[in-house]
């Protein structure tokens, strides 16, 4: 099998999810690489502010430095998510590496709560990670809307950007941490277009169950 093969492959057969199919209006917020002490409280303030709800894929490095954000989180009703153990390309690392970081991870992070979904670090997994990946009971997700400007945060006008292609099941991917003070502003801004257009932000379970 060929590399393109092998990390193409899983996608095409439909073991990754991008968006959902569904008639109600409501898409999920997902935000990778966290938690932070310089983004995450703020990130969090503006959830709230908005009664909105979303994913954090976490890296279990950071959840373990910081696990009163975690937990922070998690009581707010926000989901957690499975981003391996430190912000590294997923399908460069050894099997069995992998699966230790993944198994590491997760013990860190349901101290806390339900770990339901997996999203690799730089996109991509092959058909060997999702293996581990599903023998673990978790499901890899992906996104439909992405931030790339302003180092994945987002700059002035990422917003208005993001919001144009964002529709009813899509998933948004938002990237928190060093150097991407300015996450909070982006979702602000974010969450006010859509739900000036009627959709409602949720975790990835609630959209992929709804």
């Amino acid at each position: 099998m060929t590399p393109i093969v092998d990390a193409v492959g899983p996608i095409l057969r439909g073991r990754v999810l991008f968006a959902v199919p569904t008639r109600a209006p409501r898409f999920a917020v997902t935000l990778d690489d966290g938690p932070d002490p310089a983004t995450t409280p703020a990130v969090l303030d503006v959830l709230a502010r908005h009664g909105a709800r979303a994913t954090f894929f976490l890296l279990g490095e950071r959840a373990a430095a910081h696990p009163d954000l975690v937990a922070r989180i998690a009581a707010e009703g926000h989901e957690l998510g499975n981003h391996t153990w430190r912000d590294e390309p997923t399908w460069r690392l050894p099997v069995d590496e992998f699966a230790a970081k993944l198994a590491d991870t997760r013990r860190v992070l349901e101290e806390h709560g339900l770990v339901r979904w997996f999203r690799p670090g730089s996109g991509w997994p092959t058909a060997r990670h999702l293996d581990v990946t599903e023998a673990a009971g978790l499901r890899c997700a992906l996104g439909s809307a992405v931030a790339i400007s302003g180092a994945g945060a987002g700059t002035a006008g990422t917003a208005r950007s993001l919001d144009a292609v964002i529709a009813r099941g899509g998933v948004l991917v938002l990237h928190e941490g060093p150097g991407r003070a300015a996450v909070p502003a982006t979702l602000d801004a974010l969450l006010a277009r859509t739900a000036a257009r009627g959709l409602d932000a949720v975790t990835l379970s609630t959209l992929a169950d709804g």
